[in-house]
């Protein structure tokens, strides 16, 4: 498992942990075993030596197996968050016992276990089993213990036949305990003195039993919710004590590991128990999911239950419910529901014949949309359509019309199943998709399923986890940095740590789901990192927004010779400061700046002074903090972003590119006035950013970007060179490279390079 893929292994796996316990107050139910027969046994006897609060153990076969797991690339590893003090110091002292692994070989057969503790901040402890009782340290222990010191990792050799549980088969063994935090080991030598071990956590010893693997993932009952307060923003968290409520362990075996992701496999057995819900899932059949086909490609986060019989399915809920005395508010709630419209919950249900019931999330127009889905057995359910008279079955599809039952899912199928704005909803392929109206834009105008999210995954060459078989639940997470909801799931302290795992890559999605095997009930985690070749190219804009930075802005100090940052703060105050040191100036300011920065020398005297826009004007001010005239220049229409600023003739006559507003790009002098040659740029979908100049051949061209394609225009504008549709549409995110001939080189729609003429056009 390499840095990218396991950087994220335990936050993603409380993710999922969370969204699965809370959507179905899942809990786990024991088998059976004891403390004492995991302590009795070889495999598992490092368990005794790890002290009772850790938030999560990974235990492996062998020291050789852990550090190639953690380190199977050329990066260092990060546990848990960050690179923090505690959690980066351990990283790099492994990293480095990793890459000189040959001077350990005593101990790279030794069984280890590493397990992660909260002391204020991440810290793991790292246990080995150092060999036989009564002898003293090994060569390879010696100098293991040596190094740690030299890194500042505190490291302690036990002979563990004194102090070891009583018939355990620690006895018989020395242990060696390293930490960045020494609280941690003297912490972990005082538990096992004590006989007091993680061990003792409920239901830990029945869910390590339960997976029995040589390499794992425990996490125990309060595990969930401390690791959640160390890794995700404090709106997860509220989900993490519900969760350490439901279930008091989670075990997963670590099934693969590499460059590419990995995945998690747990197994649960339930007792039969009336107060267990999974006691449901032994009345209901499971079914397949068809969530992905209706989804956009753009889907950041889902949620489906499938199932065969709407019906059933409420029955074994509502006599798991009654043991926890939440019929009567259930109830109570379906009774409130049924006066309104006149149809109790469940038989809305019945009479739609649901098949599946669906949340999900997508950004659309620019805002973060929560959708509600229900596979319908019905093809013209006429209840949907009380008091409509106008709506017959031929016309009744991809038509918005008024929701009248709100809450009902959230009733049915938990709290996770309500959203915002239940106001409309439409009939699509069989679904009902209820939402706002700019969510269900997305479906009416043909943007949401141009590009659905099983077509995106099959591109992705990604296993659609979503549509296994035999399913209970299962959901899926879109893990990409521009998506602008990622930034909102992790805490502040741990993003450093997730735009990591987005290196080299372009997709990153996790799979959570719960489905029936021959052995019983397989929860499976998935984590996959790819880049995404489409097959198709798209027909409808999807990304409209233009990212303008706030800065700050390296400019030049033709004062000092040194480099200064050029920022705007809150109150709108233009500053300027020493890079990396004190702040030089700050004048006061009307409007925000368009997202750029560039000095040039106006005077043509050696002296410098910085180029900003705002407004539909662009600004000059000196180094000293004084606006220069003639400035500001009116450009006669509102500014987006810019200027990008460049001197051809290399003589100081400066032309400045500037996107506007209205998804043009204009070349202006710095007196506001365009080139005789120049033509307008623009596009019929969303210019993304400013044009980007490359040399073909002894020329200068403009590099577009738009929401959907890469075009490429002569320096004077005009129509673009490149006119191409379908597959061979180069796509948004290609490099373009110049090459001999007057072309350049480009990667299509169709995942294949072209080399595309342009001089001479």
């Amino acid at each position: 498992m390499s840095k990218k893929s396991l950087i994220l292994c335990v936050s993603v796996l409380g993710v999922f942990l969370i969204v699965v316990i809370v959507a179905l107050y899942y809990l786990y139910s024991g088998t059976g075993q004891s403390k004492d027969s995991l302590a009795d046994s070889r495999e598992y006897m490092l368990f005794s030596a790890v002290p009772s609060d850790a938030d999560a153990v990974l235990k492996f076969e062998d020291f050789s197996t852990l550090l190639s797991t953690l380190f199977s690339d050329e990066s260092s590893m990060t546990f848990v968050v960050s690179g923090r003090e505690h959690s980066g110091k351990m990283a790099d002292f492994l990293k480095g016992i990793h890459e000189s692994s040959s001077l350990y070989q005593d101990l790279l057969s030794a069984p280890a276990v590493l397990s992660v503790h909260n002391i204020g901040e991440p810290a793991s402890l790292l246990i080995l089993d150092a060999g036989k009782s009564g002898e003293a340290p090994g060569a390879s222990a010696g100098l293991l213990m040596s190094n740690a010191g030299k890194a500042g990792i505190s490291a302690e050799y036990l002979d563990a036949s004194d102090i070891a549980p009583a018939g355990s088969p620690l006895r018989k063994r020395s242990l060696l305990f390293l930490s960045s935090s020494d609280i941690l080991v003297q912490s972990a030598s005082r538990h096992l003195k004590a006989e007091v071990s993680v061990l003792d956590k409920p239901a830990f010893p029945e869910a390590a039993e339960m997976v029995s693997a040589p390499n794992m993932v425990v996490i125990p009952d309060s595990g969930v919710e401390r690791l959640s307060s160390m890794v995700f923003s404090r709106s997860c968290r509220e989900y993490a004590a519900a969760a350490s409520d439901f279930a008091s362990c989670a075990a997963f075996e670590i099934m693969r590991s590499d460059a590419d992701g990995f995945s998690l496999s747990g197994s649960a057995y339930s007792e039969g128990n009336a107060d267990d819900l999974l006691s449901i899932y032994q009345h209901i059949q499971p079914s397949k999911s068809e969530i992905s086909s209706i989804l956009p490609s753009y889907t950041i986060s889902a949620i489906a239950v499938p199932f065969e019989d709407a019906g059933a399915y409420q029955k074994t809920y509502l006599a798991f419910a009654q043991t926890k005395s939440l019929v009567k508010n259930i109830e109570a709630e379906r009774a409130a529901m049924k006066k309104n419209t006149g149809v109790d919950p469940v038989a809305w249900a019945e009479a739609l014949a649901l098949k599946e019931a669906a949340v999900a999330e997508f950004i659309a127009g620019g805002k973060l949309e929560k959708i509600l889905l229900a596979r319908l057995g019905q093809k013209f359910p006429k209840i949907l359509f009380k008091g409509m008279q106008d709506v017959t079955q031929e016309n009744c599809q991809d038509r918005i019309m008024p929701y009248a039952y709100k809450g009902y899912m959230s009733s049915l199928f938990g709290k996770m199943f309500s959203v915002e704005n239940e106001s409309d909803f439409i009939l699509h392929e069989g679904w009902l998709v209820a939402g706002s109206r700019n969510a269900l834009s997305e479906y009416i105008s043909g943007r949401a399923l141009d590009y659905s999210l099983s077509d995106f995954l099959a591109d992705a060459a990604v296993n659609d986890r979503l549509s296994c078989k035999d399913s209970y639940f299962v959901s899926y997470l879109s893990l990409t940095e521009d998506s602008g909801y990622t930034s909102g799931l992790f805490a502040e302290d741990f993003m450093p740590a997730v735009r990591k795992s987005f290196d080299g890559i372009t997709y990153e999605p996790v799979f959570f789901t719960v489905s029936e095997t021959k052995s019983g009930l397989s929860l499976d985690m998935d984590v996959c990192r790819t880049t995404v070749l489409k097959s198709q190219a798209p027909t409808f804009e999807r990304d409209t927004e233009v990212a303008v930075p706030k800065g700050p802005f390296r400019v030049k100090n033709s004062g000092t010779g040194k480099w200064n940052l050029f920022y705007q703060q809150e109150n709108l105050y233009l500053c300027l400061q020493e890079e990396g040191g004190k702040g030089l100036w700050g004048v006061p300011f009307g409007a925000p700046i368009c997202g750029c920065a560039q000095t040039v020398d106006y005077f043509a005297n050696g002296k410098l002074q910085i180029l900003f826009a705002s407004g539909r004007k662009l600004h000059l001010i000196d180094r000293l903090g004084r606006f220069v005239n003639p400035f500001p220049v009116d450009l006669g229409k509102e500014i987006l972003l810019g200027p990008d600023v460049y001197d051809f003739s290399g003589n100081r006559k400066y032309n400045v590119m500037i996107l506007h507003t209205d998804n043009t790009i204009e070349m202006y002098n710095l007196q506001g006035r365009r080139p005789p040659q120049w033509k307008t740029i623009t596009a019929s979908e969303t210019i993304k950013g400013l044009p980007e100049r490359i040399r073909v051949s002894g020329s200068t061209y403009w590099v577009v970007r738009t929401s959907i394609q890469t075009l490429i225009f002569g320096f004077y504008g005009g129509e673009p060179l490149t006119v191409f549709s379908g597959d061979k549409m180069i796509r948004p995110d290609s490099e373009v490279i110049p090459v001999d001939g007057g072309a350049v080189e480009v990667i299509c729609y169709d995942g294949k390079k072209h080399t595309v003429k342009i001089a001479g056009k």
